[in-house]
């Protein structure tokens, strides 16, 4: 058999190996890659344990419900000869809710959450039922015993006493619900009602520590909230969303309205009819930041088989198409430095920041490498043109990571683009000889022609 064929074929063989081994090492480096995953969720944990801790001292999510107002009454009982206490439920007609929320930062170890002091102005007014919305068997009606209940997530966080005046006159709110069936965690008031006034006011100040949401179930019939903060980047939750808003960089004010038909139950109700902590239709401001280091850390590891293969694919055109030769060695070399960016990226994005250490950690890798590749490529023409490569790139994957809306559709065209670059570049290349540049491709090509 002619020498040249079994030259041919020993370069196939070479060329064929060479690109079964790099696409097992690209697979083989998806374990870092996991293993990184897998510290990224470890330290996002620690991370919520700590804010936990922080928050158990101050104060959890708030959500604030009510008033309402519970008149007990007395009923004659199935067997018509003892009487039962029964409660009537009354919800306000309208409520008008003033929040001013100020935010500070807290921080434990290298962790740190969101804490807030919450100011709120209530003023509402109810309609005294009559006698017509009790129980037709009902006795008597318990004016002197009713109350005013509102409810929190964890009304321990209240920093100060708190009064409510009713029509005018001032009474104490005291510790927990007055029945446990309409607010798990609360304060109450005993008040007395004269049947004779029809209309009555209800207004309060309460002041509550809560820590990263803040949340509101206005029960009216008509309700206005009005919240004011100094905090720069809101995330409006829940429904409704407000129907005004103004966010700067000195803070953010908002105003939701609510009406009766944002509830699924009437404005009164007998006992324990209607389960108020089960109505999950409330609204608020979560202070979170949006997206922590952590959500972009791992956003940024998602594209490591990109990076890696992109890279590997610029080394094996040097070898095609410039005719170095790069030992499996030095491929594994090169691989082992991709997936230590992630690790750096994670360790200084906790004390620095995210931009910060991406930036930090593709210096480092991309500057190990092009000194790397200076004893792997031939002039440093080369090297130069590898350095602008992978800066590129790693630019590119930053600029994804700061979008939302056109990250796929930017994505997808550079990934087009690079197959598109690829394409062009192996346009005129022997497959079948690992060893000739497209140069020598030619040469061979019109040798052939001639014989």
């Amino acid at each position: 058999m002619d020498n040249s064929i079994i030259e041919k074929r020993k370069n196939q063989k070479k060329l064929y190996f060479k690109i079964t081994f790099i696409l097992f090492l690209i697979l083989l480096l998806i374990i870092p890659n996991s293993l990184t995953h897998d510290l990224i969720r470890e330290r996002k944990g620690l991370e919520y344990q700590v804010q936990r801790e922080i928050a158990q001292n101050w104060g959890p999510s708030q959500k604030i419900m009510g008033p309402v107002l519970s008149i007990p009454y007395t009923t004659f009982n199935k067997d018509g000869t003892i009487y039962a206490r029964d409660i009537l439920r009354v919800l306000p007609n309208k409520s008008k809710i003033d929040v001013t929320l100020s935010t500070e930062k807290r921080s434990k170890s290298i962790y740190s959450t969101i804490l807030y002091g919450a100011k709120n102005n209530i003023k509402s007014s109810f309609t005294i039922p009559t006698k017509s919305d009790f129980n037709d068997q009902q006795i008597e009606i318990l004016w002197d015993e009713a109350n005013i209940d509102i409810g929190f997530t964890s009304a321990a966080s209240i920093d100060q006493k708190v009064i409510i005046t009713w029509n005018d006159i001032p009474y104490p709110m005291k510790s927990g619900a007055s029945e446990k069936t309409i607010f798990r965690s609360g304060i109450h008031a005993d008040i007395k009602i004269d049947p004779s006034i029809s209309e009555y006011s209800f207004e309060t100040n309460i002041a509550i520590n809560g820590s990263e949401k803040i949340e509101f179930l206005p029960l009216a019939s008509n309700t206005i909230i009005n919240m004011e903060s100094p905090w720069k980047d809101p995330g409006f939750i829940g429904m409704p969303l407000p129907k005004k808003r103004e966010i700067s960089n000195a803070g953010f004010t908002a105003e939701w309205k609510t009406t009766e038909y944002n509830r699924p139950f009437k404005s009164i109700w007998t006992n324990n009819q209607v389960l108020i902590e089960n109505f999950n239709s409330s609204f608020g401001v979560n202070l979170i930041q949006t997206v922590g280091h952590y959500q972009k850390n791992m956003r940024c590891s998602k594209y490591a088989i990109l990076i890696i293969g992109l890279s590997f694919m610029v080394f094996f055109f040097y070898e095609m198409i410039k005719g170095n030769n790069i030992h499996p060695i030095q491929y594994i070399f090169v691989g082992l430095s991709l997936s230590v960016f992630y690790l750096l990226l994670l360790s200084f994005s906790e004390h620095v920041g995210f931009d910060i250490a991406y930036f930090i950690a593709t210096i480092a890798v991309v500057s190990l490498i092009t000194w790397y590749s200076r004893y792997l490529l031939q002039g440093s023409a080369n090297v130069i043109v590898l350095y602008c490569i992978l800066s590129s790139l790693y630019g590119y994957i930053y600029t994804l990571l700061q979008m939302e809306e056109f990250a796929l559709i930017v994505g997808s065209i550079g990934l087009f683009s690079a197959l598109g670059i690829a394409m062009y570049l192996t346009r005129n290349m022997n497959w079948y000889d690992l060893s000739g540049s497209i140069k020598n491709q030619s040469k061979v090509e019109n040798i052939t022609i001639t014989v």
